[in-house]
Formats: C-alpha cells, sequence, structure tokens
C-alpha cells in the first residue's frame, strides 16, 4: 500500500483521481482521506479545502463516466467493423437505404454532443480550478511581498529619521568646529604678532645689558659705547700679581701695561653682578688670548 503524503494527492488529483480511486490505491474511505488531508495541510486550510473540491469533481467526473453505455455500434453496424472500413465502405454505410426512425436519427448527434460538451465542461472546470488554485498562490506571495514591503519601508523610515538626526549632528559639530578653527586662526595671527614683540623686547634688552668695552694695550679699559653702567675693577691688582708669575705663560709675550688691562677686565667681569653682557674689543690677539687663557668661564 502506497503511503499518502502532499505529494500523492497532489499527483493523484492531476491524474483524475477521485475518492473511489484513492481508496483503491490507499485504502482510506472518502471521510479519512479528507482528515488526512486537513492533517497534513493544517496550517493551510484554504489549500486543503481545495484539494478536497479538485477531488471531488475528479469523483463526479469518474462517476458519469462510469454510467455511461458504451456504443457498440452504427447504423447496425458492429463499431470493430466500422472502424475497419474504407473511406468509400463508410459513405456507402451513410448513403444505405436503412430506414431509421426520426427518434434515432435525432438522438445519435444528440447523445454525441452531449458528451463531448460534458467532456469540455469537465475539462473547462478542471482549468478554472488550477487557475483558481494559481491564482491563490500568486495571491498568498502578493501578501507576502506587501508584508515585506511594509517591513522595508518601516526600516527606511527608520533610516531616513537616524540620517536626518546624523546630518543634524553633523551640521551642528561642523558649525562648532567653524568656531574652533576661527579661534585657532585669530589665536596664531595673535601668536605671530606676540613673538614679534617678544623678538624686539628681546633685542632692546641684549642692547641694555650688552656693553662694549676697549681693552688698550696702553693699560686702559673704557666703555666704547654711551652707558650708565660703571665698571668695577676692583681686585684688579691681585689678578696682575697673578697673571705676573714667572710660571704663568699665558703673559709672557705681554707688556707690563697689556698685562694691566687684562688683568682690569678681568676684574670688571669678575664684579659684575647684573648679567650684562660683555662685548670686548682687545687692541691685539695676544692680549685677547691671555684673556681667554687665564680663566675661558669669563669668556662671552
Amino acid at each position: 500500500m502506497s503511503i499518502l503524503n502532499r505529494r500523492a494527492i497532489k499527483t493523484g488529483i492531476k491524474n483524475g483521481d477521485g475518492f473511489t480511486r484513492f481508496q483503491e490505491k490507499f485504502g482510506i474511505d472518502e471521510e479519512g482521506l479528507k482528515k488526512q488531508i486537513r492533517f497534513l495541510y493544517n496550517n493551510n486550510q484554504d489549500t486543503a479545502d481545495e484539494l478536497i473540491r479538485e477531488i471531488a469533481k475528479n469523483e463526479k467526473k469518474f462517476q458519469k463516466m462510469a454510467d455511461k453505455k458504451p456504443i457498440t455500434e452504427y447504423r447496425g453496424v458492429p463499431i470493430e467493423k466500422v472502424m475497419d472500413m474504407s473511406i468509400e465502405e463508410l459513405i456507402g454505410l451513410e448513403n444505405s437505404s436503412e430506414v431509421e426512425s426520426s427518434d434515432d436519427i435525432q438522438e445519435a448527434p444528440k447523445v454525441s454532443e452531449e458528451v463531448m460538451l460534458e467532456e469540455e465542461i469537465h475539462g473547462l472546470e478542471d482549468e478554472k480550478i488550477k487557475l483558481e488554485s494559481q491564482r491563490k498562490q500568486w495571491l498568498s506571495q502578493h501578501r507576502a511581498s506587501l508584508k515585506q514591503m511594509d517591513e522595508l519601508d518601516e526600516d527606511l523610515t527608520a533610516l531616513r529619521e537616524k540620517l536626518v538626526r546624523i546630518k543634524e549632528k553633523y551640521n551642528c559639530i561642523a558649525e562648532r568646529d567653524n568656531k574652533i578653527v576661527a579661534k585657532a586662526n585669530a589665536n596664531l595671527k595673535k601668536q605671530q604678532e606676540v613673538k614679534v614683540v617678544l623678538e624686539e623686547k628681546r633685542q632692546k634688552l641684549e642692547k641694555l645689558h650688552r656693553i662694549v668695552i676697549g681693552v688698550c694695550a696702553d693699560g686702559t679699559v673704557a666703555l666704547l659705547e654711551n652707558s650708565s653702567v660703571e665698571l668695577d675693577d676692583t681686585g684688579w691688582e691681585t689678578i696682575f700679581s697673578d697673571l705676573s708669575n714667572p710660571h704663568r705663560t699665558e703673559c709672557q709675550d705681554l707688556r707690563m701695561r697689556e698685562i694691566t688691562a687684562v688683568a682690569k677686565i678681568l676684574a670688571i667681569v669678575k664684579n659684575d653682578d647684573h648679567a650684562h653682557q660683555f662685548e670686548l674689543a682687545f687692541d691685539n690677539d695676544e692680549m685677547e688670548n691671555a684673556y681667554f687663557s687665564a680663566d675661558p668661564s669669563w669668556a662671552k
């Protein structure tokens, strides 16, 4: 015995099986078949009802065909012989002198036409059922598509709203950033202005701190530019005595006056308490070398 499943049901309907044929194949009566179909399509009762109606249509067609009497003769001639006749014999049969009653003459075409109409009706009914089933399937897919489009439309609406919020936030940040850039540019301009003023002040301060002193070979030390700074050469004698020591080689080639000038400038630099920047101008290289050799830390 075959298994009754969805595929078997649809195949049977397609082959024109009614309740009788299903019972012969699967051993299940009409009520049992209906219950089984509704069980297999418990999530779609519309489809189950449609399948049951198609089986009922097939059963009705089957019963009508079973009630028909087979045609055994035509114009008194067995149908087997009629099928074997040539065209000339068929024409002769049509023109035979055999007299038929008016009822027989009208009844034969009437029965033939009725059978043809019934078959056409059954065919159209089958086509109608199939078309209706297809239409319902398309409509079902259409409803599913509408549902999906509604869901996507909701997503699109949410995305549009989110996009608007992001755009507003972006514009707000951009506006704020424009103000920040403007402030940064203004700050840079002010910084450059301050830098120029600062450099001017530094140069001025450096100029104020710079003292140009001439160290002369005649033993004198004097300011070469106008300045209110007083030069303090206190202690130069001690330095002179140290530089004049025979063991000191820095001043061996210098005269006494030149050593005096070197000692005085060394004392002046040593006694400066105001962090002045001294710019020294020596009369000769020997005096300058003696100055830096005596105490390199004083070289400026």
